[in-house]
This record gives structure tokens, C-alpha cells and sequence, in this order.
């Protein structure tokens, strides 16, 4: 007796014949397929990522080397693509997708749970990066299995460089400026030709010291030569062009008489078959990844609106009528963090007259101000006063809002210090553009007496560190406090807008 065929047969045998098609491919079109799901689905997921960087070139920031480091991974990809494969093929997936779920999970908690955690240091740290490196490197072991992913280890070791706090470190403690980020961007040059020509490791070593070489004397050309180079040809060109041609060189010298071919093995075939199963993971995560936000960048908005006063650098602030500025101090070395012509003059004021308001017994009250004029506004982002300051230890309130008048806001805050057991009011705005712009933070303190202590700025990265991984292992909670006292917010006030007022041209004033 005959019966009819079921229709639910007939979908399996239409994803049979899909699969057939597919297999049926060659070997090449596969791998480019793969690779196109892979930079579609990276892109998607970290779309806002890949603007926040485009943004940050614009800008000038030190960030911007980031871009180097996919382009030398190719080179360097190139390099090791043309060593002789040495592992068997696998024919069980079981090991690559647990690997690559458990990989995912932790790019999903990297940029939805420590990200946040570290908002205050976004631009600092780009965690989003690292998770972006990390999905791109579970797509590849879901996609075309964890053998092949192993080989290119190397490859994704380098590829970790996109973490930029030891370039950012680095570039501090070189001096700042152009140079030190291209010298520092070398670091990129050096490691990534010693992969790449590294069959054994003597030739490895001598790849990476030609490199350095060819890097410092095309930096110093550009140094000397094209001084308006904008920041980013010093910290790209040098370093791809040492990689390029030192790389270019040994691959010409070990193939002296023989046919030079780039990529001389041919590309294998699949080894399991349920490699196309990963997709729908592949693009589920993806879209988990695009719904996780960014930290908002408070750069461009904690700039009120332009100078009222061309901006000089090193030039104090004019002082406010009834205060006098009684000491003014230059602090050169911000310049490790805020560009080669950053400086920071501190203003000590100190009220012409006592008052019952700001103090119990009349005393005139003694103020603080740090104004820091930068080539590079961007890094006021980088580098907010919980860093310049190393108050490690010290506990920040929320920011208050603050109108100073003539289209100014100012953030006020409360910080705590556990060690000096003191109080400091900070009020803190900022004002130019793009190009050029002015941090003014005021200091108040509750210890009245003229020695009482401020906050002094430094360069030393050491402190932020160590806040790094106390936020890491204790949280935001630490460093919060949760009930501040805002004893001096109406004399910063005051104070404040009376500066801003200072500030501005007669007619502006009026």
C-alpha cells in the first residue's frame, strides 16, 4: 500500500541539498564566506565601537594607533600563513563550540558588566575593544574550528595590542608629544616583523631589530622633515612601513632563486561538516553585543562653549575682583598626558576680606585654581582629574550641574579622603573647541588654616593603576560616596562665575 510523503520531509532535504551546494564549493570561496559573516557580524555588533574610534582619530587623540594594529596583524597573518601546516584534521566540533559559547558569554559580560564598571576610564581602556577581539576570536573557532585558530596563535596574541593602556603608558612615560607616540607605535613594528619572519627564533630576533631600525629612522625623517604631520601618520607610517619592508626584504633574501610566491600551500578543505551550524551563534550574539550601549563621552560635553579670550597656554587666568592671587605655579609635566604644548598654571587666591558665611571666625578663605590649556581636548576625556590628581583613595560624590553664567555649566563635586581625613569642593568646567580648550577645576577645602592641603597634580599613572583594580575587584561602591556634604558649593559658586565673568572682554561681559 502506497502513502503519501509527508510535507515535514521536505524541508530536511531541501537544508540536504543547500549543504551540498555549499560543500561543492571550493575551498577558497568557502573561506572568503566565512570571513565575510565574520567582519558583517563584527561590524554589526560593535558598530557604535567602530565610530567612537573613527571619532577619536578625528581628534587626535593617542587612540588613534589602534588602527595600526589590524593592518600589521594582516602582514604578520600573511607571515605565518606561509609556514607548513602541521596539525591533523578534527572531525569533532564538540570541543570548538564549547569554546566558543564559553568565549562569547565572557565578550557579552566584558562590554555589559565590566564596561560600565569602568566608565569614568572608557577612553582610557576601550574594554569594548577587548571584547571585540574576543568575539572575533570565537566566530573563528566556531567557524573554522580551534586547530586552525591555535596555528594563527600568534597572530591573536598581537592582536591584544589594541588594548591601549600600555601604549598610553608607554607614550607618558616617553615625555608625550608626536615622536613618543611614534615611538611608542614602534612597539608594534618590532613584535609583530619578529612573528612573522620568526621560523626560528634568531631569524625572529633580527627581523624584529631591522624593524625597529627601518622604524626610527622613517620617524625621525618624518620628525625632522614634515614637523605639521598630523598624529597619526607618526604613529602608522613608521611602524608599517619598518614591517613592510623588513618583511618584504628576508621573504626576498630565504627565496634567493626560487619562484616567490606569497602564499604558496594551498587552502584545505573542511574538515567537519557542522561548521556551517555556527552561523545562527555567530549572528545571535552579534545582536546581543549591538543592543550593549557605550559609556556616554562626556569629552565634548563638558565643554561649555568656546573661550571668551584667545587661548595661551601657561597664561594664568585673570583674577576675579575682592581675590587675590597670592602664588602661581606652572606644572610642565602635564604635557605626558595632555600634548607636547599642555601646561597647567596653578593660581592660590585668597579673598581681599573675611566672612561669617565661608567661615565660623571670618577668616578669608584661601582657593585653588588649576587652569590647563590643551592642543589635544580629547585627552581631558582620557585623563579626567581622578587620574591627574592620583586621588586613589579618595571617594567622588555624583556631579551637580552648575550655571556660571554666560553660557558656562560647571560640574560640582564632593571628594573624601580617607587617608588625610579631609573634604575637598571641586568645581570644574572647560571651554574652547576641537582644537584648542581650557580645564579650569577650583578647590575648596574644610580645613580653613592656610596650610591646609590640595590636591597637587601628577603624572605618575601608578595611582590610577591601583585604582584600576580596586574598581576591578571591589567595584564602583568604594570609590562612591554616597552621602556628600557640599559645604563650600555657594563659594564655589560664587567664586566661579565671578572668574567666568573676569575672563571675558568688556563688551562681552556687559
Amino acid at each position: 500500500m502506497s502513502t503519501a510523503v509527508s510535507p515535514a520531509i521536505a524541508p530536511p532535504r531541501r537544508r540536504a541539498a543547500f549543504a551540498g551546494w555549499i560543500y561543492a564549493l571550493h575551498p577558497t570561496y568557502r573561506l572568503v564566506a566565512r570571513w565575510a559573516i565574520i567582519a558583517i557580524a563584527a561590524c554589526v555588533a560593535f558598530r557604535a565601537s567602530l565610530f567612537s574610534l573613527a571619532a577619536t582619530s578625528r581628534a587626535e587623540s593617542l587612540g588613534a594607533y589602534v588602527w595600526t594594529v589590524p593592518a600589521a596583524a594582516i602582514l604578520v597573518a600573511i607571515g605565518v600563513a606561509r609556514r607548513h601546516r602541521t596539525e591533523l584534521p578534527i572531525h569533532d566540533r564538540q570541543t570548538d563550540v564549547i569554546v566558543g559559547v564559553m568565549g562569547f558569554v565572557l565578550a557579552v559580560l566584558l562590554q555589559g558588566v565590566l564596561m560600565p564598571r569602568y566608565a569614568l576610564y572608557f577612553n582610557l581602556l576601550r574594554l569594548d575593544l577587548l571584547a571585540m577581539w574576543l568575539y572575533v576570536v570565537c566566530c573563528c573557532t566556531v567557524l573554522f574550528g580551534l586547530r586552525p585558530v591555535m596555528r594563527f596563535a600568534w597572530v591573536w596574541g598581537f592582536l591584544l595590542l589594541v588594548f591601549p593602556l600600555p601604549y598610553q603608558l608607554t607614550v607618558a612615560s616617553l615625555g608625550g608629544g608626536n615622536f613618543a607616540a611614534g615611538s611608542a607605535a614602534l612597539v608594534i613594528a618590532g613584535v609583530g616583523t619578529g612573528i612573522a619572519v620568526g621560523r626560528t627564533i634568531r631569524r625572529g630576533f633580527w627581523g624584529s631589530v631591522f624593524a625597529w631600525i627601518v622604524g626610527f629612522a622613517v620617524l625621525i625623517l618624518i620628525d625632522s622633515t614634515f614637523t605639521d604631520a598630523p598624529l597619526q601618520v607618526y604613529q602608522e607610517v613608521p611602524a608599517l612601513t619598518a614591517m613592510a619592508v623588513v618583511g618584504l626584504a628576508m621573504f626576498a633574501a630565504a627565496r634567493r632563486g626560487m619562484p616567490k610566491q606569497v602564499l604558496e600551500r594551498k587552502i584545505e578543505p573542511l574538515a567537519a561538516k557542522q561548521v556551517w551550524s555556527g552561523i545562527p551563534m555567530v549572528v545571535g550574539v552579534a545582536v546581543v553585543l549591538a543592543t550593549l550601549p557605550l559609556p556616554a563621552d562626556t569629552t565634548t560635553a563638558a565643554i561649555s562653549r568656546s573661550s571668551p579670550a584667545p587661548l595661551v597656554p601657561g597664561r594664568p587666568l585673570v583674577t576675579p575682583p575682592t581675590w587675590s592671587t597670592v602664588a602661581t605655579r606652572d606644572f610642565n609635566d602635564v604635557n605626558r598626558l595632555y600634548g607636547a604644548k599642555a601646561v597647567l598654571v596653578r593660581q592660590t587666591m585668597v579673598a581681599d576680606t573675611g566672612s561669617f558665611r565661608w567661615d565660623k571666625l571670618s577668616r578669608p578663605r584661601t582657593l585653588v585654581v588649576d587652569s590647563l590649556i590643551s592642543e589635544r581636548p580629547f585627552s581631558f576625556g582620557v585623563y579626567p582629574g581622578r587620574v591627574l590628581y592620583g586621588l586613589t583613595g579618595a571617594r567622588f560624590s555624583a556631579l551637580r550641574p552648575v550655571n556660571l553664567g554666560m553660557g558656562v555649566t560647571g560640574q560640582l563635586a564632593s571628594v573624601v579622603d580617607d587617608k588625610l581625613l579631609i573634604t575637598w569642593n571641586a568645581l570644574q568646567f572647560a571651554w574652547g573647541n576641537a582644537d584648542l580648550a581650557e580645564r579650569v577645576t577650583i578647590f575648596a577645602v574644610d580645613d580653613h588654616r592656610p596650610d591646609a592641603p590640595f590636591p597637587t597634580p601628577s603624572t605618575d599613572l601608578t595611582s590610577t593603576l591601583r585604582t584600576l583594580l580596586t574598581l576591578l575587584f571591589r567595584g564602583n561602591a568604594v570609590l562612591d560616596e554616597r552621602t556628600p556634604t557640599f559645604k563650600d558649593a555657594d563659594l564655589l559658586t560664587g567664586f566661579g562665575r565671578a572668574l567666568v565673568a573676569a575672563q571675558s572682554p568688556p563688551a562681552a561681559a556687559s
